[in-house]
């Protein structure tokens, strides 16, 4: 405990967030700005829901350029964050639901949501006029189930998610959290798509509990849709429903 916790500091003051501005443009014509945190200390950071993390912006390129993939779709985002994937999966999607684990980020993420609402404007899905956000924790049974039984009325397709994969020991609870979204689908191979910085080779890990799941896995080039060098360690694949 620091001495700030021990003396009842941070209840009076509170850890000040600084927030940057952000603009991507992608392909399709895709241009969202969304506000988020500059990494600096991953161990000083309020949270780390609060990142523009690199791996986003590799699928949010992969989903624009691909867009077939997703279009009249239903997709549900793990681990949004701040939305980046999920707002370029809104411009194709029938519907999206962003999900994060993390409280202290739905309040930025249903921000970068609304200010760019000219992704799902013409959207007429949405009973609030945006796509939902939802509190959602991996592995656990309950939390699933209250997810399945508000949305019994959708059949989800596709699962999107960036920077995901941190240490082998939430691979599992990921793809139970997938597994169970994707049951609804009676859709051939449903599909989740996944890109993160392998910093750890988290891909034997990855195989056989996708295997588990009995998922297919399928390692997507960066080549055929990147136009700049990203980091050597950055990874995407795709987990489809044998």
């Amino acid at each position: 405990m620091s001495d700030d916790e021990a003396l009842g500091l941070t209840d009076i003051f509170p850890t000040v967030v600084e927030l940057e501005k952000y603009k991507y443009n992608f392909y399709d014509n895709v241009v969202i700005e969304i506000k988020g945190q500059e990494l600096q200390n991953v161990n000083v950071q309020p949270s780390t829901g609060l990142l523009p993390w690199p791996a986003s912006t590799i699928l949010s390129q992969y989903i624009s350029k691909f867009n077939d993939n997703f279009k009249d779709k239903n997709i549900v985002e793990l681990g949004s964050g701040v939305g980046i994937c999920g707002l370029v999966a809104s411009k194709y999607a029938s519907y999206t639901v962003f999900t994060d684990g993390d409280p202290q980020s739905n309040k930025l993420l249903f921000d970068n949501i609304k200010d760019n609402n000219h992704l799902y404007k013409n959207n007429s899905n949405y009973s609030n006029q945006q796509p939902p956000i939802e509190l959602l924790s991996w592995g656990k049974t309950s939390s699933l189930e209250d997810f399945k039984e508000k949305y019994n009325d959708l059949q989800f397709q596709v699962v999107i998610g960036s920077d995901l994969v941190y240490v082998d020991e939430n691979i599992d609870p990921l793809f139970y959290t997938v597994d169970k979204i994707l049951s609804t689908s009676s859709t051939p191979s449903p599909a989740f798509y996944l890109s993160f910085l392998d910093r750890k080779n988290h891909l034997p890990t990855l195989q056989s509990v996708s295997e588990k799941y009995n998922f297919t896995m399928e390692t997507i080039d960066l080549d055929t849709f990147l136009d700049y060098k990203p980091s050597t360690m950055s990874r995407m694949f795709v987990f489809k429903r044998k």
